[in-house]
Parts: structure tokens; C-alpha cells; sequence
């Protein structure tokens, strides 16, 4: 959802398959958005071949931010960001590049080091941005009034729709896979002129950190790795409502809140009135009427278990969104209209995110050779894309000596810490750190995760330690809310 021999011919045939090609280039350009004071921004592009066995053909463009504290920046490498999805936009917005400023605000290992965002192939301002509006369409069409629940086939059609629009544009989509964007990221440090940086992936920004790595060691001082996301495993299930780790991650927010005195008395046997409820909204749905977040007028829904599964699922990936969980099921069990509005007004805007690549995403996925059953199992988009290459190396666990900070979340409910410890147990200088009350992607959210980086950054070579690892930190439940 795996052979864990490392074969080093294989890899140094891969890596060296491609032709000789021209070295990358990184061409300046303006920033989108405003450097604080005390702060500096390099904004520009680099473009790769789209096909490194055509490097006459297509082109991919990569956009590129550089963020520095020029007063307190020392010689210690740069570290590249790598994020998450697969589809997912670095933050090179002005809303995005906000929360990068605040980031680098409370982290004096941020301002002592060049922080290095670029988005992607395939997603954020990078060329081509591969969406689907045809896929979000359908999706919403297949959950109103007149939809079949989000019947298979239609998803697939509205696949094939974009499928042969970006192939109409030239594109080939074969090349949107996670040994290619390894090649980028490769690349992209030899035009930005950096002997070594660190990489810094969060989810699937793990996969690609790691299979970097794999492929193109060279430069790499060391990585860290929030909420892992390793070769072999698939994010894809068939459903939110049988997903394994979504639902270890929803009962113990169920047993947190049992315990918590205030969540227990508001919100009693949250977990079976949970498993009533889906039954009940299966059977008989009822129909919401929303507003668009992206201005496209009202979406009508019928509100199935299955809709509701998704959203609690998303909501797990934040312990701030999970905290509130009991007061949302509990105000739809109840039939509140505003609870209904609520949920379907959260799925919605879920699956309007416009920082997604949605083509990008089912690309990186569907061509990944370790997807094995994804390209016929049901609900899965696969089937309307092209086939990936045959590359039995990419769905090997990565052996590596260099150092590594391994972050994991106990309510993580897509990257498990299962996930985590078995990618520590094949980097020999990698130190794991499980915060059993987190959820997904800890720097951003966690403080005393991003005080466990720094001291990584600053001794790579010891398992960073700090007293915030000792005091606890319970869930804080929204209650009557």
C-alpha cells in the first residue's frame, strides 16, 4: 500500500539515463508579494526540459522564492522546502507567503539560514499548472440532487477531459512523475549556484525529498522529513469511511474527548452516535444548498455519510480542526441547519483549494509504479491517465547515511507513524520524533517541534532533545460551539 535491497547499479543507471543536457539557468524576477522589514526575497524562474530525452521539446518552468534575514544570515547551507499533496503550491502568494514570514519570525534557525521555496512541476505558479476544473465539476455534480454519489465513470470521463486538453497543448503527462521532479530538484540547485542545502519535505514533499536521495545525493547536508510519506505505500483508499488510518486517527480524538470531562458531558458516545449518524445520512440524505467559495453561485448537495466522512477525515489533519469535530457531529446529529452549512461549505472549499494541482496530484499518484491495485480499484481516476514507466527502484524503501530529523504526529490520520518509523529504520543517522498529540505536518503548527529542528540543524549529529517534549499537551475541545 517491497524488497529492501538497494541496488546500486540500478541507481546509477537511472540517474545517468538521461542525456547531456545544458545546465540550468536562474533567471531573476519580481517578487508577487511584500518583504517585511528586515527581510530579503529573490524571486525568478528555472526551466528544465518537460522530457529530459527531449530537450528540444516542451519545457517545465519552476518558479522560485529566496528568503533571507540579511542581518543575522550565517554560512550554514540553505534549506529547500518541498511540499506536500502531491499538487500542493509552495506559498509564493501573498497569502501563502505570509504564513512563510511568520514562520521565519519565531525561528531563529529560519533567519540563520536562505529558506528556498519553488513550486513544483505541474502546480502553483510553476508552468504548466496542470488543474482540472472538468474533475471539480464533476465531482460537485456528482453530489447534488441529480449525481450518482460520485459515480466512477463520470470521474474518469472528466479525467480523460483534461487528459487530452493538456495533451492537446503538447504536453507529455508521463513526465509528471517523482523521479522526474527529483531531477528538478537536482537541477534546481545547481542554477540557484548551492554546494549543499537541506531538504525539508513535508508529506508527499518526503516521497520526493527521499527519492532525491535515492537519485541525486550529491549536495544533500541533510534532511527533514514532517510526516512521512515513503515509497510503497499509497495515500489512495476507496473510501474516507474504510480508511484504516483515518479511523485509528478519529478514535482517539473519540477517546480524548470521552476523557475530557466537559466533551464527555456535552458529547456522549460521540463514537457510536458517529457510526449511527453515516448510516443515517446514507440511507436518507438530506439536501444543503451552499454558496461556492471560488464565486461560481450555489452548489446543491445531498448530504451522504460519505460527505461527512470526508470532511471529519480532512479535519483530523489539524488538531485545531479535530478539536472541534465533536461539536460539529453532534450539531448534524441534531439536524442544525448551520452544522449541515458548515460541513458542506468546508468540502466544498476543500475541493475548490485552488493552491492544488488536482491533474498534478492523480499524476504524481496514478504513474507512480509502487500504485499497483490505485489503477483499478474503485473511485480512482487512474485508469484516464497514462501509464508510468516500469521503475522497480522508486518502490524501495531509501537507504541513506546522511542525517535526518524524522517528525511524525499520533493523530496523523494520512501519513501514519508506522510510515515514519519504518522510513527511520533505513537512514542509520536519522532520529525520530513521534508528538502523540499532533496531527499532520507538525512545523507550522507545532512549537516545540520547530525548537526540535533547530537544535537538529545546529548538532545533525544527536537526537535533539527539549524540555517541551515532556509537557503535555491535551486536546482543547470546542465545546457548545
Amino acid at each position: 500500500m517491497m524488497t529492501r535491497r538497494l541496488i546500486l547499479i540500478a541507481v546509477l543507471t537511472l540517474a545517468g539515463a538521461a542525456p547531456a543536457l545544458a545546465a540550468p539557468e536562474f533567471h531573476a524576477g519580481a517578487c508577487g508579494f511584500t518583504v517585511p522589514d528586515g527581510r530579503a526575497a529573490t524571486c525568478g524562474t528555472v526551466t528544465v526540459p518537460e522530457n529530459r530525452d527531449k530537450p528540444d521539446g516542451a519545457t517545465v518552468t519552476l518558479a522560485v522564492a529566496i528568503l533571507s534575514t540579511p542581518d543575522q544570515l550565517g554560512d550554514a547551507p540553505p534549506i529547500l522546502y518541498l511540499e506536500g499533496g502531491p499538487g500542493g503550491a509552495a506559498g509564493l502568494d501573498p497569502d501563502g507567503i505570509a504564513r512563510w514570514w511568520d514562520l521565519i519570525a519565531r525561528n531563529d534557525w529560519l533567519q540563520k539560514r536562505k529558506l528556498v521555496l519553488y513550486d513544483q512541476r505541474g502546480m502553483g505558479k510553476s508552468e504548466p499548472n496542470l488543474t482540472c476544473p472538468e474533475m471539480i465539476d464533476a465531482q460537485i455534480r456528482g453530489n447534488g440532487p441529480e449525481g450518482d454519489g460520485g459515480n466512477a465513470a463520470a470521474a474518469i470521463d472528466a479525467a480523460r477531459a483534461c487528459r487530452s486538453r493538456w495533451e492537446g497543448e503538447g504536453h507529455d503527462l508521463t513526465r509528471y512523475t517523482t523521479p522526474d521532479s527529483a531531477r528538478d530538484v537536482a537541477d534546481l540547485r545547481l542554477a540557484l549556484g548551492f554546494d549543499r542545502w537541506v531538504l525539508f519535505g513535508s508529506s508527499y514533499g518526503t516521497r520526493l525529498a527521499l527519492e532525491t536521495v535515492r537519485r541525486y545525493p550529491d549536495g544533500i547536508a541533510a534532511l527533514i522529513l514532517d510526516g512521512v510519506y515513503p515509497p510503497g505505500e499509497s495515500l489512495f483508499t476507496a473510501s474516507e469511511e474504510d480508511d484504516p488510518d483515518g479511523d485509528r486517527s478519529l478514535q482517539r480524538i473519540f477517546a480524548a474527548c470521552a476523557a475530557d470531562t466537559a466533551c464527555n458531558a456535552a458529547y456522549p458516545d460521540l463514537a457510536g452516535r458517529y457510526r449511527t449518524l453515516l448510516e443515517r445520512l446514507d440511507d436518507e440524505p438530506p439536501t444543503v444548498t451552499v454558496e461556492r467559495p471560488d464565486g461560481g453561485g450555489e452548489a446543491e448537495l445531498m448530504f451522504t455519510g460519505g460527505l461527512l466522512a470526508e470532511v471529519v477525515f480532512n479535519d483530523l489533519y489539524s488538531r485545531d480542526d479535530a478539536a472541534a469535530l465533536p461539536a460539529l457531529i453532534a450539531g448534524i446529529d441534531a439536524d442544525r441547519d448551520e452544522a449541515y452549512e458548515e460541513a458542506a461549505e468546508q468540502w466544498l472549499t476543500g475541493l475548490l483549494d485552488p493552491t492544488i494541482a488536482n491533474g498534478a496530484y492523480d499524476l504524481a499518484e496514478c504513474l507512480a509504479p509502487d500504485a499497483g491495485d490505485l489503477r483499478d480499484a474503485p473511485g480512482s481516476t487512474c485508469p484516464a491517465w497514462p501509464a508510468g514507466a516500469a521503475d522497480d527502484l522508486a518502490t524501495q524503501p531509501v537507504d541513506s547515511d546522511i542525517p535526518a530529523l524524522i517528525l511524525s504526529g499520533g493523530l496523523d490520520p494520512v501519513t501514519p507513524p508506522a510510515w515514519a518509523r519504518a522510513t527511520a529504520s533505513h537512514l542509520p543517522n536519522g532520529f525520530l520524533v513521534e508528538r502523540q498529540d499532533q496531527g499532520h505536518g507538525l512545523i507550522g503548527s507545532d512549537p516545540c517541534a520547530e525548537t526540535l529542528t533547530g537544535k537538529f540543524l545546529d548538532a545533525p549529529d544527536r537526537q535533539p532533545v527539549d524540555a517541551c517534549q515532556l509537557t503535555p499537551d491535551p486536546m482543547r475541545f470546542l465545546v457548545n460551539g
